[in-house]
């Protein structure tokens, strides 16, 4: 009987000793595969369908979630996700509406460096005077109405490590530009459109998340559009800014609801589809002419490279180089609300 008892008693201490080993077992494997599934935050790739890496850099297509909206996963300082831009013209092109026009792909980079941001709070949008002028150029700049003139523009930014140099450019040559922002980009990137405004450049409006406007209700259209507008008010006073529309989309029904001129273009370098300095210049040198609207984007460094080229090539032809505001004034053309204009001719 005491044999049996002790046996029991040995039993039981070998059971007790086997779950604690196998408890001890499954807390490590618990320990290891918790730092498997939440890492340290600092893991965003590059691949090769372009989603965005570390350094902040544009580098292809974007992802769509169910609800309509674009992400890159890239976080903004305050670690919230910074909407991109939707590919224009790449299997859901806002079309050719008989002007031969279609939108071009564009993506908007992450966030790539600490620049110093405005806070919404600290200032409010100029009251609405009626005056749909996008910005107010140099006062002591003459434009000569009987000499050609082109209006380059650019979409999708600001974006510092380009901007600054496209800035760099036109203000070597006395040139000026039309930049259409998004409204998403200011509280991060608002000091870059600021030093646009202040070198004398015009500043346009490209909309808040750069969503398609004809497939937005009157709510949705007026949030894109305005809202945009007062976001980008808070840093720089541009009043009620030109439109450039997503994709150039557009129809009765945003014409209704759009309160500016929209402004298009005629000649499309392809900067984003090349990446190339030297493709932009030739498709620059083949297409334009007097009145041109032409469209780049100030998110690729290839963009920044080819302007050293396009600018002074197209002062040695005879151009000046201007804003679209600077353009058509010259040419006495008034622009009306809710109509969208390809070139100025």
């Amino acid at each position: 009987m005491r044999r049996r008892r002790r046996g029991n008693r040995k039993l039981l201490y070998a059971l007790q000793i086997s779950w604690i080993v196998l408890a001890i077992t499954a807390t490590i494997v618990i320990i290891t595969q918790s730092s498997k599934w939440f890492g340290n935050g600092d893991s965003t790739e590059v691949n090769a369908e372009g989603t965005i890496g570390n350094n902040g850099e544009p580098n292809g297509s974007t992802d769509q979630d169910s609800s309509g909206d674009i992400h890159t996963g890239t976080p903004t300082p305050e670690v919230t996700i910074t909407p991109t831009v939707s590919p224009e013209g790449s299997g859901n092109e806002a079309g050719d509406d008989g002007t031969g026009q279609v939108g071009t792909p564009s993506i908007t980079p992450g966030v790539g460096e600490n620049e110093g941001s405005t806070n919404p709070g600290e200032t409010t949008p100029p009251e609405d005077n009626g005056d749909s002028s996008a910005s107010i150029g140099d006062s002591d700049r003459v434009i000569d109405p009987e000499k050609p003139m082109v209006a380059l523009t650019f979409d999708d930014g600001p974006y510092p490590p380009v901007t600054k140099k496209i800035l760099e450019t036109l203000e070597k040559n006395d040139a000026r530009a039309t930049f259409f922002v998004m409204g998403n980009r200011m509280d991060t990137y608002g000091e870059t459109a600021k030093m646009v405004h202040d070198a004398g450049n015009q500043i346009g409006n490209h909309s808040y998340s750069h969503k398609d406007l004809t497939k937005l209700d009157k709510k949705g259209i007026e949030h894109e559009v305005d809202y945009s507008n007062e976001l980008i008010n808070e840093v720089a006073d541009v009043g009620n800014a030109f439109l450039r529309p997503p994709y150039g989309a557009k129809s009765e029904k945003v014409s209704q609801y759009v309160k500016v001129p929209m402004i298009a273009w005629c000649v499309d370098t392809l900067d984003w589809k090349s990446r190339d300095k030297n493709a932009v210049f030739e498709e620059v040198k083949k297409s334009v002419s007097d009145g041109a609207i032409i469209l780049m984007h100030d998110l690729y460094p290839s963009t920044a490279d080819a302007i050293e080229l396009v600018v002074p090539w197209l002062i040695e032809q005879g151009y000046q180089v201007v804003t679209v505001e600077e353009m058509f004034k010259a040419k006495g053309i008034e622009l009306e609300a809710g109509k969208i204009y390809y070139n100025a001719k």
